[in-house]
């Protein structure tokens, strides 16, 4: 056995010291190790419904809501479900996926915050809405309309037990995303104290704070004290070495007022190697 074990590190560190740690990775390593790699397609996803499971898990819930904003082709909700199975395994945690779209790609364009200059009403028109449904099985929920239409309604039906922990909005426009924040004004036991985002649209050369995507998080912010939207500090540290521009995408919803934010859990002080195994285990940097 130990024979093996030693032939195994020998193995190991040749393939490393030939084909790098990530070639390693791709073929032996776990699915937490290929996640942190950005080795799991969508690695914004992975990372997403990853952060949510765990963060629920955390704070004691069985169950998460992550959910997509803008479906378009069904590709990308297709791949949530994807990876919804692979991490309801690898954390124990059921994840329900909903997805949000018109089912007639971008609706009316609202003056300079819209990107008239870039988009047009028609576009990102869902190609067919019967394939989708086929294609997902009953996997995920996916709720048709004006999002500004169709948000409160889930907002409010949001149930604690199955909290909200994750969110990609890729509706393009400032005006379907100012509606999919409208998320995020439920009680504050619906959310995980933090809740992982993605926005698609805010890295292109015309974005800006006074337009699109951009423009809707910083009116959230200014108009709500204790739900905040704050880059994701964390995404960068752990994938710095892919040079992938993700971390200019995710952010997180900080729930303030939730229950979990206002008093500090009951356990032992923790030394500080103790406190860093404490975070380490947990998942939480």
């Amino acid at each position: 056995m130990g024979n093996e074990s030693l032939l195994a590190k020998v193995w190991k560190r040749m393939w490393v010291g030939l084909r790098g740690d990530t070639s390693w990775i791709r073929t032996h390593g776990s699915l937490r190790e290929k996640e942190a790699h950005g080795l799991i397609f969508r690695p914004n996803y992975a990372y997403g419904l990853l952060r949510a499971c765990d963060v629920a898990r955390f704070f004691g819930k069985k169950a998460v809501t992550v959910c997509e904003f803008g479906v378009a082709s069904g590709h990308g909700l297709y791949n949530m479900v994807e990876l919804a199975d692979m991490f309801r395994e690898e954390t124990g945690v059921e994840i329900r996926v909903v997805g949000f779209d018109s089912g007639e790609g971008l609706l009316e364009i609202h003056g300079h915050k819209d990107h008239p200059e870039i988009w047009s009403s028609g576009d990102f028109v869902m190609q067919d809405r019967e394939k989708l449904l086929e294609m997902l099985g009953g996997r995920a929920e996916v709720i048709f309309g004006d999002i500004e239409d169709t948000v409160d309604a889930f907002t409010k039906a949001l149930d604690p037990e199955a909290p909200l922990g994750f969110v990609s909005i890729d509706v393009d426009i400032y005006t379907g995303t100012k509606s999919a924040l409208r998320c995020l004004q439920g009680d504050a036991e619906q959310y995980t104290p933090a809740v992982s985002f993605y926005f698609d649209d805010v890295g292109f050369f015309f974005a800006n704070e006074w337009c699109g995507e951009l423009s809707a998080i910083r009116e959230f912010n200014e108009a709500n004290e204790l739900r905040k939207l704050d880059h994701d500090r964390t995404v960068f540290q752990r994938q710095r070495h892919l040079g992938q521009p993700m971390e200019k995408h995710m952010y997180v919803a900080h729930v303030l007022d939730h229950p979990a934010r206002q008093e500090p859990r009951s356990r032992e002080g923790l030394a500080i190697m103790d406190h860093h195994e404490f975070m380490q285990s947990h998942f939480l940097y």
